[in-house]
């Protein structure tokens, strides 16, 4: 499992913000070949994101590549530019339909066989953006096993379904649907944050609120501040390692119901019932600890 606190967001023109990005504390960097801005100017964009990638993967930092979507006729030499042993995901945009996903899975799967690379080790994170992505959101889940997260562009909605100020009622709607189908999917989910809005302020502890696993955003001196809000809690960490525990000792004597004593050390709480879908909580929560942890080791 990734750590997805935050999302540190780069265009791939932006060479001064790709040379700090080394240094960002964000739990990875994704290089932005997907702007508007890129019309143009696209061999210029994948020559400096193939030269950032490189460097900031050799400091131990996570990269990500977003990329123009399967309409565009840009997505493959996107892949051509950005597929490599730095690469840890890809952030596909404008995901609508579930053959997006396919065809972004098949050209990926061609570039890790044709460099050698272990197939599937170049997760997918489908960045949905309007109404039509969100309703076929389960069923894009379900095309393929390369999802490592799925991505909620605030911006995207906006624009798609022409929200006002006044549309937080639909956001939270928006993020309450993804919460529900990744957490279906058994996949961790995040907010796409893609410019500052007053309005938007709110989101990322309400984003929190729901489930999310982190925020992806442009601004590194946010990154911080939303490591801190994402990070998992430490005393559910605590009582979910107990239960993984109390489920081996369980199973050891073939039984298949457990209680973890509200009692913890340094985790007070009620009784927690320890039986199959408890252990899958308990197991995902304890792997994205340790995701975290691990990402603070590398400075």
């Amino acid at each position: 499992m990734l750590a997805l606190r935050s999302l540190l967001v780069v265009s791939a023109l932006d060479a001064p913000g790709l040379t700090a990005a080394a240094r960002s504390a964000a739990d990875a960097v994704v290089i932005d070949l997907a702007r508007p801005a890129m019309v143009g100017k696209r061999e210029e964009a994948r020559a400096l994101a193939t030269k950032h990638a490189k460097a900031i993967a050799k400091t131990g930092r996570p990269v990500f590549a977003r990329i123009a979507d399967t309409r565009s006729h840009a997505m493959e030499d996107d892949l051509d530019a950005l597929v490599g042993v730095w690469l840890g995901a890809v952030v596909l945009t404008g995901v609508e339909v579930p053959q997006d996903v396919r065809d972004a899975d098949v050209q990926i799967r061609k570039r890790e066989m044709r460099l050698g690379l272990t197939p599937g080790g170049i997760r997918l994170i489908p960045e949905i953006d309007s109404a039509e992505g969100l309703a076929a959101l389960p069923r894009i889940l379900e095309a393929v096993d390369r999802h490592a997260a799925v991505a909620l562009s605030a911006e995207g909605l906006r624009l798609d379904l022409r929200l006002g100020e006044r549309a937080s009622a639909l956001y939270d709607h928006a993020m309450a649907d993804v919460a529900i189908h990744a957490d279906t999917a058994r996949l961790p989910w995040l907010l796409a944050l893609e410019a500052h809005r007053p309005e938007w302020a709110s989101l990322p502890a309400r984003a929190h609120d729901l489930g999310a696993a982190g925020i992806a955003i442009h601004d590194e001196t946010a990154v911080r501040g939303m490591n801190a809000l994402f990070i998992p809690d430490p005393t559910e960490v605590v009582i979910a390692r107990t239960m993984l525990a109390e489920w081996e000792r369980v199973r050891a004597a073939g039984e298949w119901t457990g209680v973890v004593a509200g009692e913890v050390i340094e985790a007070p709480t009620t009784d927690r019932l320890v039986d199959r879908r408890t252990v899958r909580r308990a197991r995902a929560l304890v792997t994205l600890a340790d995701a975290v942890e691990a990402r603070e080791r590398v400075k």
